[in-house]
This record gives C-alpha cells, sequence and structure tokens, in this order.
C-alpha cells in the first residue's frame, strides 16, 4: 500500500520573488493552507522519507503571491509553484467538510497545467540524503505538513477536537493521460492532527507518477479516534466490541479513579458498570 509522507524531509526553503499566476482561490473565509509536490527517498513506507526534491510550493505568505492566491479549504483552484523558478507547475484543490456522524472528510486534488504527467524525463529525480545522492521512489501530494522547512509553514485543515494520533480512512486515485483511472482504498494511523490543523501527504510509485497527470486523496476522520472501529463509550480496550475484557477492566478499577471511570465522577463504581452493560456487544 502505498502510504503517507511526512515530516523531517530535506527541502529546500522557498526564496523571495515574483510569481505571475493565472487562477485565484475565492473569498477565504480564513481556512488557509500550505500545499505541494515532490518526489521523495522512502526507505520505509512508515517512516519519514531520508531525502527529497520539491516540485511545486504554495501557502500563506509565500513570498510575491498575493492574498488571493493562496490556498484556501472551500476556497477554489490555485497554483503551486518551482520553489526556483516561480513558474506555475500545478493546480490545486482541497474541500473539506464535517460529517452528520462528527467525523472530518478532507478531499485533495492536484494535477499538472501542461497535461503532461508528473514525472518526466526532465523531473530532478536525484535527491540529496545523509548518505549520498539517491534517486527517488516516491511522487508525493501535500497537504499541510509543510516539510517542517523554514519559509514554508505547516498549516492545515481547522476541526473542532483534541490533536495527536488519529485514524483515518482513505481513498487514493489517479488519472492517467490516457484516461484511464486507478483507485484504491487504505487506512493508517498517525500524528496528523495538530494545533494547525489536520495535516496529510500521500505518496505514489514514481513508475506511475510517469503516467498520471491528475491524483488525490479524500481522507476522513474522527478526532479521538485512533481506531478504525466506531466510537464507543465502554469500548475500553479500543478492540470495537464491548465485552468481557472492558468488563474486567472496570471491576479491576473498582473504587478508584482509573480508567474504567465511564462517567468521569472520579470514581468507579456502580453508573459505570451499568455504561458498561448498556454498551454490551458490537460497537455500532
Amino acid at each position: 500500500m502505498n502510504i503517507r509522507m511526512m515530516s523531517c524531509i530535506a527541502l529546500s526553503s522557498v526564496a523571495a520573488g515574483g510569481v505571475a499566476t493565472t487562477s485565484a482561490s475565492a473569498q477565504c473565509e480564513g481556512d488557509y493552507y500550505s500545499g505541494g509536490t515532490a518526489v521523495v527517498v522512502l526507505v520505509d513506507q512508515f517512516q519519514p522519507p531520508i531525502g527529497a526534491n520539491v516540485l511545486g510550493i504554495n501557502f500563506a505568505g509565500l513570498p510575491g503571491v498575493p492574498q488571493e492566491f493562496w490556498p484556501c479549504v472551500n476556497g477554489g483552484t490555485t497554483q503551486v509553484f518551482d520553489p526556483t523558478t516561480f513558474a506555475p507547475t500545478a493546480a490545486i484543490f482541497a474541500d473539506g467538510v464535517q460529517n452528520d456522524d462528527g467525523s472530518y472528510s478532507l478531499s485533495y486534488e492536484v494535477s499538472t497545467l501542461n497535461g503532461q504527467p508528473f514525472v518526466t524525463e526532465s523531473t530532478p529525480l536525484e535527491c540529496q540524503t545523509a548518505s549520498g545522492p539517491v534517486d527517488a521512489n516516491r511522487f508525493v501530494i501535500d497537504f499541510g505538513n509543510g516539510y517542517q522547512q523554514a519559509g514554508f509553514p505547516v498549516d492545515g485543515f481547522n476541526f473542532e477536537g483534541p490533536t495527536g494520533n488519529v485514524y483515518v480512512d482513505v481513498e487514493y486515485w489517479f488519472k492517467r493521460t490516457d484516461g484511464t483511472e486507478n483507485r484504491e482504498f487504505g487506512d493508517v494511523t498517525g500524528p496528523f492532527l495538530l494545533d494547525e490543523g489536520f495535516t496529510f501527504a500521500w505518496g505514489y510509485l514514481i513508475e506511475d507518477a510517469e503516467t498520471f497527470n491528475r491524483c488525490g486523496f479524500i481522507a476522513t476522520f474522527r478526532p479521538g479516534s485512533t481506531s478504525g472501529c466506531p466510537t464507543c463509550a465502554a469500548d475500553l480496550d479500543g478492540n470495537c466490541v464491548v465485552d468481557g475484557a472492558d468488563l474486567s477492566i472496570v471491576l479491576g478499577a473498582w473504587a478508584t479513579s482509573g480508567p474504567g471511570d465511564l462517567d468521569n465522577n472520579g470514581i468507579v463504581d456502580g453508573a459505570d458498570l451499568t455504561i458498561v452493560l448498556g454498551f454490551w456487544g458490537e460497537c455500532d
């Protein structure tokens, strides 16, 4: 499974300069984000890349880019720019929504401006790493993470809820230049909820990126949930079922302020036992 690429990518900082652009975001309500594309060297799909080359960037405050062209969630399509020449390279589009069940969904789409694949013969695939130059093996679309580089801030999708690790359902896809499409599904748990919002990225094989000029993902998450099962108040061990294991946790913490205090009254007692029995069975 292609997995997300997150922080600690060694990328170039952004230099000041003028940028000519032809597309603008709609009026933003304040939920700006940082967006970009890159080729990276990935050694372990669950670890950050060890090196990368940025292909396109844009974020609120990018030198030379007027405010109306900063990326904005639910603000329409805008562009990303080559960090050295400031030529526009791709269009990005992000829509975010809170669902009726309390979860959030972020849809992020990236497409080349010239209709060519993202990776061509002119793409700089050789990346500098701590052990020397290595050819990139993934093409990445980044939403909000900012690569932790000076001048490229972390700025994601605003949400209500706790920060930290979260379980994310992902539908990811790409469309080839011949019109055919590939669409798959996956999931991942990681530290995607920050004070700056929900940040995420997804990686595609270089050989696939040589065939497609449009790609994206839909990431759905529920703040506070680190598993793929529905939120269940009495599911103390997170296995998506309220059963004897959860009952044992409550009984083991009886008359204390331990993990079985489901009603948060400061003590594990009969009220908490009632909650466990009330939720008994599979979480729904």
